[in-house]
């Protein structure tokens, strides 16, 4: 009997069904569907493979198109950016909605839609509707039952200021409080004000994002030092938007208003701003020739924003409701917006292991040089992993497991409590990593062999540091991407080797030692369908549906991952590269900085 083709299936009415397979990355935006399946109306078999390509061609289209915008962005895209992309696209008939989209109507009333393109206000409200559908049903593709059609209407109404990107987390707070308060979903919400706690009218903004920090860090919500840094920083700007207000003060006009000025403040490249109560919100903001934060950044604060009005209102501290405020959505690309390339180029990876620490017998404009400083980017390139991830690993996270006899590194933070403790940027971030075979022909092993024959605790501890702000990875980022300047002619090795330059308006362009980790990700997607649907095993993202196992599995898993690793094409030659030549060439140099290190 002939096989079937894969992308058809047959029902038992005799008609053709198309199928297909959903990426692994994008199964947790499908409600962990693994395949879609569509009516070909038809019982033609001939005329359901024409369909059935033209279908296969849109969806497989549509895939690539999500896939690549995850990969061109920082760290990849979450959880919520994923919905919204392929909302998207289900939003203008490329791809199979999961819910009816259009109306609260029951599957025997849907129909296909013509697949022309939306307004983005069509296709916003759209993916609004299909987030209350799931909320109310549990299921995208479930409509939503006639008893429930005023409750969805009611929803929709109330979260009208929030973009559709937001009411995953925001729609089941306004149920729980349409519930709390025993209100008809036909009516509007009470305004009944509450009486506030007294230290309502004395804390700011800033003093707000302090309590609320203490708060999380008392459920043992750990945050990275480097998290902390950003959150402070954002909550300085906003407590001088605020003009110094204290919480309690603030009305829905005032939120209105530092929501609106939060794309307008100018760029300050790491300069702090000082907390100010009585400061005007135009010293933070951008004039005619200066420049504006970017939109990732405008984001990030008016989510903080958000979060800590929620915060305040959960504990009393105002009396304006999250959901009267106005959230205007942030534009990321606008016109003539150009975003720096973030990966590095073939070009770059060759010049940035042709440079002095792979080839020559001078450091440079460097007054030391360590083993970090060689082995560094090799395990960026080939595991992707965190600066920081890497620059903490201690002696014994190098392993090996006897059952596949393959070496691997673990990537895994210490307990709470614990001195210069490894920190990673969430749990999902565990993570074990096979050691590809080209760190193992540099020397890899070696060198760990070496460093446990030495009782060093801490792999990389010949040269690095710990800070409390910056963790283990200060001293390397200074290393490899400082850029010179007036005060300071340092620089940094990147910069050296050509591949790292201050742009016309002084900022650095976006070249970094976190460009390896944008660059594994990009040579695994496009290595095969199976290292992409791995690729968060490797690079510990977080996705819903990820489990421990899909990162920290050993044995046979381990096997598949070696094996996809050492399957991807790396295109840069290191054949010329290995430890024993770094430390004949700058043995010298090498013996002395890690000897004055070592006493100090």
């Amino acid at each position: 009997m002939p096989k079937q083709p894969s992308h058809i299936a047959i029902n038992r009415h005799g008609m053709y069904l198309f199928r297909i397979v959903i990426p692994q990355t994008l199964r947790s935006a499908f409600n962990l569907q693994r395949e879609i399946r569509r009516s070909l109306k038809t019982d033609s078999k001939r005329l359901a493979l024409r369909r059935a390509r033209q279908y296969a061609a849109k969806y497989e289209a549509v895939f690539d198109k999500v896939l690549n915008r995850m990969s061109n962005d920082d760290d990849v895209l979450s959880q919520d950016e994923i919905e919204f992309e392929l909302g998207l696209e289900a939003a203008q008939g490329l791809v199979g909605s999961r819910s009816d989209l259009g109306a609260w109507s029951s599957a025997e009333q849907r129909v296909e839609a013509p697949e022309t393109a939306l307004s983005d206000e069509a296709m916003e409200e759209r993916l609004r509707q299909r987030e209350v559908a799931f909320l109310l049903t549990g299921a995208y593709m479930r409509p939503v039952p006639p008893a429930k059609q005023a409750t969805a209407n009611r929803l929709l109404e109330l979260t009208a200021p929030y973009p559709a990107t937001q009411l995953r987390k925001i729609l089941p707070t306004v149920l729980a409080e349409m519930v709390k308060q025993a209100i008809s979903p036909l009516y509007a919400v009470s305004t009944q004000t509450i009486p506030l706690k007294p230290e309502a009218m004395t804390l700011s903004l800033f003093d707000l994002w302090a309590m609320n920090w203490e708060h999380e860090v008392a459920l043992n919500r750990r945050k990275s030092p480097n998290t902390q840094a950003d959150e402070q920083g954002h909550a300085r700007r906003l407590t001088v938007l605020s003009e110094g207000k204290p919480i309690g003060a603030l009305t829905a006009e005032d939120f209105n208003k530092i929501y609106a000025l939060i794309p307008a403040i100018k760029s300050s490249r790491g300069t702090k701003i000082k907390i100010d109560l009585d400061s005007d919100p135009s010293s933070i903001l951008a004039t005619d020739d200066e420049s504006k934060i970017s939109g990732r950044t405008a984001e990030k604060i008016s989510v903080r924003l958000g979060a800590l009005h929620a915060f305040a209102y959960k504990k009393e501290l105002t009396n304006v409701s999250p959901e009267k405020t106005d959230k205007p959505r942030i534009d990321f690309n606008p016109p003539g917006f150009k975003a720096d390339e973030k990966i590095f180029t073939k070009s770059d990876l060759r010049a940035i292991f042709s440079g002095y620490i792979y080839t020559d017998t001078s450091i440079g404009t460097s007054q030391k040089v360590f083993p970090y400083q060689f082995w560094l980017p090799l395990l960026g390139l080939f595991t992707g992993g965190r600066l920081n991830e890497l620059c903490q690993l201690d002696t014994d996270d190098v392993g090996f497991d006897e059952e596949t006899g393959l070496y691997s590194i673990d990537i895994i933070d210490d307990p709470k409590g614990k001195a210069h403790s490894k920190v990673l940027k969430n749990a999902a971030s565990r993570r074990i990593l096979p050691i590809h075979d080209e760190l193992i022909r540099i020397g890899f092993l070696n060198f760990v062999a070496a460093a446990k024959a030495e009782s060093r605790s801490k792999l990389f501890s010949d040269g690095l540091t710990y800070s409390e702000k910056k963790g283990w990875g200060g001293v390397a980022t200074t290393f490899f991407t400082r850029i010179p300047s007036a005060s300071t002619k340092y620089a940094g090795y990147f910069h050296q080797v050509g591949i790292r330059e201050r742009n016309a308006d002084g900022s650095s362009d976006s070249k970094n030692f976190h460009s390896f980790r944008h660059t594994f990700i990009d040579f695994v997607k496009n290595s095969s369908v199976e290292s992409a649907m791995l690729l968060e095993s490797f690079t510990g993202h977080a996705k819903k549906d990820k489990s421990e196992a899909d990162s920290y599995g050993t044995g046979i898993y381990l096997s598949r991952k070696y094996r996809i690793l050492n399957e991807v094409d790396f295109p840069v030659d290191l054949s010329h590269i290995s430890y024993s030549d770094f430390q004949s060439r700058l043995g010298v140099q090498l013996e002395q900085s890690i000897a004055k290190h070592r006493s100090n």
